[in-house]
């Protein structure tokens, strides 16, 4: 209902806005007490105090020095020693797409934890109804959303949908009963080199033995089969065996390399799939929500598949928030109680991604990736053509990957540490994890300013060990902002904002 129409017809509208209002401030205040906190009490425990805290922690994790007190946009800052600061070059393994600590999705997300935490989905709420009218604009139409939280219970809810699907659907009636009559397991098909999360679920479709063996026996494996990605011939032999109900595929592999697949090979697995009657289910828990320079990966591929995962960046980086999308005639099967989760679609949760969506639009987020991704790809590939170590440069979007011959994470540690000036700030490097060990990894915030990713260059020169470093130094970008740059950058803040403002009043009148 509009405004002024609540006004008109609730006297008691006003009041509870200004009640609102007034918890808004007491909020504000709780928040400006803890980081007051935080600043004069928790800042003063010394690094090696922390250090051995974190010895009461699993060491899952190997991250190096130093303690980083804080993120903004594409940055990272250490927590003393001068507020070293650092570009953030993988983004949270791509949680950060609509940069960190993005004010409206910050601002999102109290707001809905103001009115309510976490209900459980026994009960009704808005925030989720609103969410799934805006997983429907935002990714198209006879889709379904299965909110979970994490990256791995969204790939593995994709999972059960299509073990469900495959149940349940009149399109799989005959290879049911052909494969109860022949005595067979009906499997799903898997890619090597695959990440799909940490589960035993994600373990036993694993082709990574340092992922499986400590872990055995892993029952689940009798129910998959692996392939090479990219290799339609190996699909299609797995196919005729009959007993395939599922393919279940990364569109870009992550953690395997920055992997992409050859050109056509999407559109000749969708046919292989609808020819063998089975199931083309996508993981984009890291591939979605713009990183390749469009909502879904799999729309840069002319392909739409039955059941896809999401997350990550769902959250904008702010906690976990995951789910999974089913053509509606997939997701209408499942029933109350046959899966879900205690936080999956939380109030706050769906507030969120909805602000993500939003972000990830007025930033035209798609559309940055996508171009600088392409021009700061083309950079790297003329850089790595004088230097007989890299093996490679790939990727889509933001999502680039340096295949090197030797290991990358020796690589990625001199790139942390090649340091250049950016706009009069010092820039300690470029920071990023490798993948699949040889393979530097390569996915900033969406958001990230061309100019910084220029000027980063040089660090890139500096660690990759380029004969000519210096061609590749940015000395226009060293200087602080003039006058007129910072005008301009007024001027785009408000017409960011007021493009906000003015969808917000849209809607509101």
């Amino acid at each position: 209902m509009a405004l002024r129409e609540t006004l008109r017809h609730s006297p008691h509208a006003l009041v509870r806005g200004l009640g609102s209002a007034v918890t808004g401030v007491i909020i504000a205040g709780e928040v400006a007490a803890a980081e007051l906190r935080s600043c004069m009490i928790d800042d003063k425990i010394s690094n090696a105090q922390l250090a051995e805290g974190e010895e009461n922690v699993t060491s899952n994790y190997a991250p190096p020095e130093p303690y980083l007190r804080r993120s903004a946009d594409a940055c990272l800052y250490e927590r003393d020693g001068g507020g070293r600061a650092w570009v953030d070059g993988m983004g949270a393994y791509s949680a950060a797409n609509v940069g960190n600590r993005n004010l409206r999705a910050m601002g999102a997300g109290i707001a809905g934890l103001v009115r309510t935490t976490v209900l459980a989905r026994s009960r009704r709420s808005p925030e989720l109804a609103l969410a799934g009218k805006e997983v429907e604009r935002f990714f198209g139409q006879d889709l379904m959303l299965l909110p979970m939280n994490t990256g791995c219970e969204a790939i593995e809810g994709a999972a059960v949908l299509a073990k469900l699907a495959f149940n349940r659907h009149p399109r799989f009636k005959e290879k049911r009963e052909q494969l109860e009559s022949d005595g067979k397991t009906p499997r799903a098909i898997y890619c090597r080199e695959n990440f799909h999360g940490r589960s035993l679920w994600a373990k036993s479709a694993s082709a990574e033995p340092a992922y499986k063996e400590p872990f055995k026996p892993l029952t689940m494996e009798a129910e998959m089969g692996l392939v090479d990605y990219g290799d339609v011939s190996a699909l299609e032999e797995e196919f005729k065996k009959g007993d395939v109900y599922a393919f279940v595929v990364e569109p870009i592999q992550g953690e395997g390399g920055i992997k992409v697949p050859p050109p056509e090979y999407f559109q000749n697995v969708k046919a292989l799939c609808d020819q063998h009657n089975v199931l083309l289910v996508m993981d984009e828990v890291q591939t979605g929500f713009g990183r390749t320079g469009t909502p879904l990966a799999q729309q840069q591929f002319g392909v739409k598949a039955d059941i896809t995962s999401f997350g990550k960046s769902a959250s904008a980086g702010l906690w976990p928030v995951s789910g999974a999308l089913a053509k509606k005639e997939y997701g209408e099967l499942l029933k109350p109680g046959e899966h879900g989760s205690t936080f999956g679609g939380a109030p706050a949760s769906m507030a969120l991604m909805r602000a993500a969506m939003r972000e990830l639009e007025d930033r035209d987020a798609c559309r940055l990736s996508k171009e600088n991704g392409t021009w700061f790809r083309d950079e790297l590939i003329a850089m790595c053509t004088e230097l007989p170590d890299v093996v490679e440069v790939r990727g889509m979007g933001l999502m680039i990957g340096i295949e090197l011959k030797g290991e990358a994470g020796v690589v990625c540690e001199r790139l942390r540490k090649s340091p250049f000036t950016y706009r009069g700030k010092k820039m300690e490097g470029f920071w990023t994890n490798d993948a699949h060990s040889k393979v530097i990894r390569i996915s900033p915030p969406l958001i990230v300013d061309r100019d910084l990713l220029r000027a980063s260059l040089y660090s890139f020169a500096q660690a990759l060990g380029h004969p000519n470093p210096e061609q590749y130094r940015a000395s226009d970008l060293e200087v602080p902002y003039s006058p007129s740059e910072l005008m301009k950058g007024v001027a785009d803040a408000t017409k960011y904002y007021g493009g906000r403002a003015r969808r917000f009043m849209e809607e509101v009148l």
